[in-house]
């Protein structure tokens, strides 16, 4: 019977992973024949799709309309390798305008796709925050918006302008208890060996995987059509903190959410996750984990408890811990003893992440640690969601779509970690686990060759998977 079912699962991956629907196929001919990158730049408005193709002296540029009927195309020059992080775009008709910022994001280049044209044009500026400090960026009707702090407790709300410079549209001073003032004087920003402050704000995708790493970090925000949701932990008052900006009325709420408490005695880390219209709060010791689903208002929904002296009963997969390990050459493994779990987890940061999957909510729960090896740091999440990827050369970096950020950190984990499933109502569904969509993809890749410029992006509410064959020199897109 084991084996029956071991089959059967194997032939379901299957036939999911040739059920792909190619939906674009075209020849770029005088592409050069190394690594490139591959972008995404979606219309909001009428479902137009501009792709990329970065390389290292040219960018070659193809827009197409809602059906995949190619509009136009243009090749450029490429910005210049300093603007490591691609940190948005904005598009007005057949102009597309993406913008590129050093790490420290005090400059920046702008580059502009007129596929009327059929040309393209690069600005290089600097832009003063002043004492503001850059949190994030996202966009939202077509245009890129830009976030930063104050440590008056004020988000400054920006937008790129026809000038190509972030002019003010609000400034939301945050009303709280005088005891939570301190949130963004500290939590928001990493400082560096210089003294520089940089954003510690990861940017979450919830319609896809995440990977531990990404969701363990302190501060996360995301984004549902035209409401942003901007968490921050603080350990020392023991609360969340969730502000929740309306971008049609320009309205910023602030809510703040005490820590679960543990049954046997004081929890020791904790951390959070927005999924739909609830937050998910997690709460670890070596001797306990409590999870807590509650609605905005702050009442518990529903709440999980996990012992160390017990089996977890919630968990559909084994637990998992995967990278480097105990022993010489073996980068997974898995361990049984609840004890274990808590004592790994709870020993670095911990996290929590769910997605809506075929009408359930499939959850990994676990944590991980930084491990120094001769190379430095195994994995440094937060940043602004930042991913080098090493097999495209030093182009740049996407850190403006999170969904590719999830989906290069998922393949990537160095966590503990198990999975589980709830229904709607977040009632724990036991059943065999299933291959998520990030796992489909992977194996899908395994009968690609030559590939390059991998891309994975939401366009017009559907997941697509794109890359570059550098032998054939086709761009292929595929809806997963």
């Amino acid at each position: 019977m084991k084996h029956f079912i071991s089959l059967l699962s194997f032939l379901i991956i299957c036939i999911t992973v040739h059920a792909q629907k190619e939906v674009l196929a075209f020849t770029i001919n005088n592409a050069e024949n190394g690594n490139s990158e591959g972008y995404s730049f979606s219309n909001e408005e009428n479902g137009d799709l501009a792709l990329v193709l970065m390389q290292n002296r040219e960018a070659h540029g193809n827009l197409f309309d809602s059906d995949f009927n190619k509009k136009g195309s243009l090749e450029s020059e490429v910005i210049r390798r300093k603007y490591k992080d691609i940190i948005g775009y904005s598009v007005k008709g057949n102009s597309y305008r993406v913008v590129a910022a050093t790490n420290n994001k005090r400059k920046y280049a702008v580059q502009t796709f007129d596929f009327d044209s059929k040309s393209s044009s690069i600005e290089e500026l600097k832009f003063d925050f002043g004492k503001e400090k850059f949190l994030e960026t996202f966009q939202f009707n077509n245009d890129l918006y830009l976030i930063t702090a104050t440590k008056e407790n004020k988000f400054v709300l920006r937008k790129l302008d026809a000038a190509n410079t972030f002019s003010v549209v609000k400034s939301f001073p945050i009303e709280v208890d005088q005891k939570d003032q301190k949130l963004l004087n500290s939590g928001f920003f990493t400082v560096g060996l210089f003294g520089s402050a940089s954003s510690n704000v990861t940017k979450i995708e919830n319609r896809v995987p995440n990977a531990i790493e990404q969701t363990a970090n302190a501060n996360k925000l995301y984004q549902k059509d035209d409401v942003l949701y901007l968490t921050l932990e603080n350990d020392d008052e023991l609360k969340t903190s969730l502000h929740i900006i309306d971008l049609n009325s320009l309205t910023l709420t602030t809510k703040v959410y005490d820590y679960p408490k543990g049954k046997k005695d004081d929890l020791e880390t904790f951390n959070s996750f927005i999924l739909d219209d609830r937050i998910i709060q997690l709460g670890s010791s070596r001797d306990e984990m409590v999870i807590q689903i509650k609605d905005f208002d702050g009442s518990v929904f529903k709440e999980y408890y996990i012992d160390r002296d017990e089996p977890i009963a919630i968990k559909n997969s084994p637990i998992i811990q995967e990278g480097r390990t105990a022993l010489p050459f073996v980068n997974r493994r898995e361990m049984e003893e609840t004890s274990k779990f808590l004592r790994k987890v709870t020993s670095g940061k911990i996290g929590v992440t769910g997605y809506l999957d075929n009408g359930e909510y499939y959850f990994t729960i676990g944590g991980y640690k930084n491990v120094q090896s001769g190379g430095g740091m195994m994995m440094m999440p937060g940043g602004a969601g930042t991913y080098t990827n090493v097999s495209a050369g030093n182009i740049s970096i996407p850190t403006y779509n999170p969904v590719w950020y999830s989906y290069t950190s998922y393949n990537s984990t160095k966590s503990t970690f198990f999975n589980t499933r709830f229904d709607l109502d977040y009632n724990y569904v036991e059943k065999e686990e299933e291959a998520n969509i990030f796992e489909r993809i992977k194996e899908f890749k395994k009968e690609v060759k030559y590939d390059t410029a991998e891309d994975v992006f939401f366009h017009q509410d559907k997941l697509y998977f794109g890359y570059f064959d550098k032998k054939e020199k086709n761009y292929y897109l595929y809806k997963m």
